[in-house]
C-alpha cells in the first residue's frame, strides 16, 4: 500500500497563479513592454536570413550576376548579426526583469509562510511548507531563469515565421499546418498526463523528506524502542514511490518527442511537396519554395523548445500554484497573542485566566478539552503528564499559536504579548550579538552582558562579535535563548519543555537561567523533570487532554494520584524519570 499523505497546505487553481503573475508584472509595465518589443524586432530580424537566402536562389537559378548575389549575400549576414545582437540584448533585459519579479515573489512566500499560524504548520507535516520554500521556489527560479527566455523568443519567433510564411504564400502556410494535428494531440496528452504526475512527484518528494526529517530527529527514540528498522522502511517506502513517479515523468516526455518527430516529417514534408506543385505551375520561383523550407525549417528549434519546455512549465506551475497557495493561506499581517493589544509595561503584573478552553488538531485528534486554569500575576504554573497528554498544546493556545476552539484565553491587562521558549534549538545565522539583538535590536552592549551574566552564560561575554552560536553545544545555545527572553522583558514567559534537549554537562545552567526569567513574571512551565516544578504556586496534572490532578507540590505528595507516582519514580532514579515514567508531552 502506498504511504501518501495528502498535502496540509492548499494549492492555488491556475487561475489565481495567473492573476499574482500579472500583479508581479504589473510592478514592471514598462520593462515587461520593453522586453516583448525587444523580442520581437529580433523574431523578425530573424526572418531576414531565409528570405536572403531564397533571393540568393532565385538569382543563382536566373543568372543574375554575382553582384546581385552578394549584395543577398551581404543582406543575409547583417540580418543574421542584427538578429543575434537584438537578441542578446533582449535576453539581458528579461533576465534583470525575471530576477526581480522573482525577488519579489521569494519574498512574498518567505513573509508569507512566516505569517503562517503556527496550529497549521503543527497539524500535519512539516515537510510539506518545507519542500514549497525550498524545492518549489527553486524550480520555479529555474524556470525564470531558463524556461522564461526560451518561451518568449520561441513564441515570437513561431509568430513572425507563421506570419511571413503566409505572406510569401497561403498555400505553403496551409501545406505547414498539416503538422498541428501531431503537435496538438502530443501536447494534449503530455499535459493531461503530466500534470498529475508532476504534482504528485512534489507531493511525494515532501513525502519523503518528511519520513527523513522524522527519522533523523527522533534517532534517539527510535533507537530506545529498537524501531529504527521501521523508520528506515518508512522511508524507502517513500522514497521509492517518488523515484517511480519520476520515471513515469520520463516515459511521459518521451511519447511527446515522439509526436514532436511525426509532426516535424509531415509538416516539412507537406511544404516541399505544395512548393513543388505550385512551382511547376509557375505561381511562385524555386527561390520561394526555399524560403519557404527554411522558415517552416525555422520553426523546429522554437516548437521543440517550446513543448520540450513544458516539463520545467509544468513543475514551474505547479511550483508557482503550491507557493501561491502559501500566500493566500496566510493571514493579512500578524496576529497577535490572545487579548494582546500593545505593549505592557516594564513593571506590570499580569494574570492569565482560562476558562474552559478546549482544542484539538484535525488529523490527530489530540488537544485539551474543558480547561480552567487561573494564573496569579507574578507566580507559576506548572503543567505536567505524560507525551500527549495536552499540556503543551494548552501552552500553545495560551501563546496564541492556536486558537481555542471553544472557552476563552484572558490576559489582564489586555495589552500583553506572551514570550514563549520551546524544547526546540533555534540559532541564527550570524554573531551572538546578532541572535540576543533579535527581540531588542536597539540594545546596547552593557544591555546583552547583563542578561549574560543574569543567567550565568559569562563565557560568552568575550565572544559577543565573533563567535556564531552554530559552534555552540545544545545547552549554552538554551542559555543565550534565556538571555534573550530576558532582553525582551516579557510580562508573562511560556517555558515548553526548554531543557528537554539540553545535555546534562549545561542542565543545571540553563535552570539556573530560567529560573532567573521566572523570577517576578508570570509564568506557564511545562518539565518532564519535576525539580523545577516543585517550586510553582500551582501544579496542574494533564491526562488525555483533561486536568486530572491541581493543586501545589505539597499538596500533590499527600494525594494518591500520577504526579506522586511520577515523583517517587524519578526520585528513585537519581532525579530521572524512569522508563514508561516520562513527562516530556
Amino acid at each position: 500500500m502506498t504511504d501518501t499523505p495528502t498535502p496540509l497546505l492548499p494549492i492555488a487553481t491556475g487561475s489565481r497563479v495567473l492573476v499574482v503573475i500579472r500583479t508581479l508584472l504589473r510592478r514592471h509595465r514598462r520593462r515587461s513592454v520593453g522586453t516583448a518589443v525587444l523580442f520581437l524586432v529580433a523574431s523578425a530580424l530573424g526572418v531576414v536570413l531565409p528570405a536572403c537566402l531564397g533571393r540568393i536562389v532565385d538569382a543563382v537559378s536566373t543568372d543574375a550576376g554575382m553582384a546581385v548575389i552578394v549584395g543577398w549575400v551581404v543582406g543575409a549576414g547583417a540580418g543574421a548579426i542584427a538578429a543575434a545582437l537584438v537578441m542578446l540584448w533582449a535576453a539581458r533585459v528579461l533576465t534583470g526583469l525575471v530576477q526581480d519579479v522573482l525577488a519579489a515573489l521569494r519574498e512574498d512566500v518567505f513573509a508569507s509562510a512566516m505569517r503562517l499560524p503556527v496550529s497549521t504548520v503543527d497539524d500535519g507535516e512539516t515537510a510539506d511548507l518545507l519542500s514549497r520554500v525550498t524545492g518549489d521556489v527553486d524550480a520555479v527560479a529555474e524556470a525564470g531563469g531558463d524556461v522564461v527566455p526560451v518561451l518568449l523568443s520561441a513564441g515570437f519567433a513561431i509568430g513572425v515565421s507563421l506570419v511571413a510564411l503566409t505572406a510569401l504564400d497561403p498555400w505553403l502556410a496551409l501545406a505547414g499546418i498539416a503538422s498541428v494535428p501531431f503537435y496538438l494531440l502530443g501536447t494534449r496528452a503530455f499535459l493531461r498526463r503530466s500534470r498529475v504526475v508532476f504534482r504528485e512527484v512534489r507531493v511525494r518528494e515532501a513525502a519523503r523528506s518528511q519520513a527523513v526529517l522524522e527519522a533523523v530527529e527522533g534517532i534517539e527514540t527510535l533507537t530506545a524502542l529498537n524501531e529504527q528498522d521501521h523508520a528506515l522502511t518508512r522511508v524507502g517506502t517513500r522514497a521509492e514511490d517518488s523515484i517511480r513517479m519520476q520515471i513515469e515523468g520520463v516515459r511521459v516526455r518521451n511519447r511527446l518527442f515522439r509526436w514532436i518527430n511525426g509532426g516535424e516529417l509531415v509538416g516539412l514534408g507537406a511544404i516541399l511537396a505544395t512548393g513543388f506543385l505550385l512551382q511547376a505551375n509557375g505561381a511562385i520561383t524555386v527561390g520561394m519554395v526555399t524560403t519557404a523550407a527554411l522558415l517552416f525549417h525555422r520553426l523546429f528549434d522554437p516548437v521543440g523548445q517550446l513543448i520540450f519546455a513544458l516539463d520545467d512549465i509544468q513543475r514551474a506551475t505547479i511550483g508557482l500554484a503550491r507557493l501561491v497557495g502559501v500566500i493566500d493561506l496566510a493571514p493579512e499581517s500578524d496576529s497577535a497573542a490572545p487579548g494582546a493589544t500593545g505593549t505592557v509595561d516594564d513593571h506590570a503584573q499580569v494574570a492569565l485566566d482560562l476558562r474552559d478552553v478546549s482544542y484539538r488538531y484535525p488529523t490527530t485528534g489530540r488537544g485539551v478539552i474543558d480547561v480552567t486554569l487561573r494564573v496569579q500575576p507574578g507566580t507559576t504554573a506548572a503543567l505536567v503528564g505524560s507525551s500527549g497528554s495536552g499540556k503543551s498544546t494548552l501552552a500553545r493556545v495560551i501563546a496564541g499559536h492556536h486558537p481555542p476552539a471553544s472557552g476563552s484565553v484572558r490576559l489582564e491587562p489586555a495589552a500583553t504579548a506572551p514570550y514563549y521558549v520551546s524544547q526546540e534549538l533555534h540559532q541564527f545565522r550570524g554573531s551572538l550579538a546578532d541572535n540576543l539583538r533579535l527581540v531588542a535590536p536597539d540594545a546596547s552592549e552593557d544591555d546583552l552582558v547583563a542578561a549574560l551574566l543574569a543567567v550565568d552564560a559569562d563565557w560568552a561575554v568575550g565572544l559577543l562579535a565573533s563567535v556564531s552560536p552554530a559552534a555552540l553545544d545544545e545547552g549554552r545555545v538554551q542559555q543565550l535563548a534565556i538571555a534573550r527572553a530576558l532582553l525582551a522583558d516579557p510580562a508573562l514567559v511560556i517555558l515548553d519543555e526548554a531543557t528537554a534537549d539540553v545535555g546534562l554537562q549545561h542542565r543545571d545552567a540553563v535552570e539556573g537561567a530560567i529560573r532567573v526569567l521566572r523570577r517576578g513574571r508570570t509564568t506557564v512551565l511545562i518539565s518532564h523533570r519535576l525539580e523545577p516544578v516543585s517550586t510553582a504556586e500551582q501544579i496542574a496534572v494533564f491526562d488525555d487532554g483533561r486536568v486530572v490532578q491541581r493543586g501545589t507540590h505539597d499538596e500533590l505528595l499527600t494525594a494518591a494520584g500520577p504526579y506522586r507516582s511520577f515523583w517517587r519514580a524519578q526520585r528513585a532514579g537519581g532525579g530521572q524519570p524512569h522508563h514508561g515514567a516520562r513527562l516530556d508531552g
